[in-house]
């Protein structure tokens, strides 16, 4: 009798040392498939980078009218595309010549296909040309959230007295705006000319003009080299009827400058 409890204490024993050894081999199974695996981590990662990209988007429009930015990162969490509209004279280009092409395709490069919608509509008039054929009304039907205009202001020069273009500058947003309010607005001169005497003083007066009313202000200008130099040559063509493909390529990384506001380490 004393032997055979023996062995069935020996075997009680086997038996617990056995479940115990199973139920802990269970716990240590059970608590590695709750732990985050290394793929888990490496989409967290992505996603966090990509909350990123949109931050960093933000960072680049620093430029922008504060009403832009703010609508513009309301698209980007809507996941829609935020319009930019270039408007002004034929001075600006078209879809396959001058400023344009350059600038929409590195702002799309740059904001995502996805974020950023870019298109032009340029007129061969003066600005009192444009408002009394209503074409304002033409560009407002376009929905843009951000227009850059150029406000015909060389088509102007020696045919409409500046107070005039300062005027139909502010009839031609205003009439936008009435029926797209969340539209803004950036105002651009256009491009310099060689020894001008009056012109210079019209965009000065457009500069001045931009800051009282609170408009952002495009001085792509600066840019230049002097107008009164000899250096400016290389950048018009020979009749100063447009900028040579030099003075293009100058305005556009320009506009491009400004639209896009990198760090300075950058």
């Amino acid at each position: 009798m004393k032997n055979f409890l023996t062995i069935l204490l020996g075997i009680a024993c086997i038996a617990i040392l056995y479940y115990g050894h199973s139920y802990w081999n269970q716990r240590i199974a059970s608590a590695s498939n709750t732990t985050p695996s290394t793929s888990d981590h490496a989409q967290s990662e992505v996603t966090v980078k990509n909350d990123d990209s949109d931050i960093d988007l933000l960072e680049l429009t620093k430029n922008w009218p504060a009403s832009s930015v703010d609508k513009f990162e309301q698209t980007l969490n809507k996941k829609k595309s935020f319009k930019v509209l270039f408007v002004g004279s034929t001075s600006i280009g078209s879809e396959n010549s001058g400023v344009f092409p350059m600038v929409k395709k590195k702002l799309i490069e740059t904001f995502g296909e996805k974020n950023i919608q870019v298109d032009v509509k340029t007129f061969n008039s003066t600005s009192t040309q444009f408002i009394n054929k209503n074409e304002q009304e033409d560009i407002a039907a376009e929905k843009a959230d951000l227009i850059v205009l150029e406000p015909f202001i060389l088509m102007n020069n020696g045919v409409v007295l500046i107070g005039d273009t300062l005027e139909n500058t502010t009839t031609i947003m205003d009439d936008i705006t009435a029926k797209n309010p969340e539209t803004s607005f950036i105002l651009q001169p256009s491009y310099p000319l060689y020894k001008a005497k009056i012109y210079p003083k019209q965009v000065e007066e457009l500069k001045k003009f931009a800051m009282e009313n609170d408009i952002t202000y495009l001085d792509h200008w600066s840019a230049w080299p002097d107008p009164n130099t000899e250096a400016i040559k290389d950048y018009l063509l020979p009749d100063q009827s447009a900028p040579s493909d030099k003075g293009y390529e100058l305005w556009s990384e320009s506009i491009l400058h400004f639209l896009i506001s990198k760090s300075e380490s950058e």
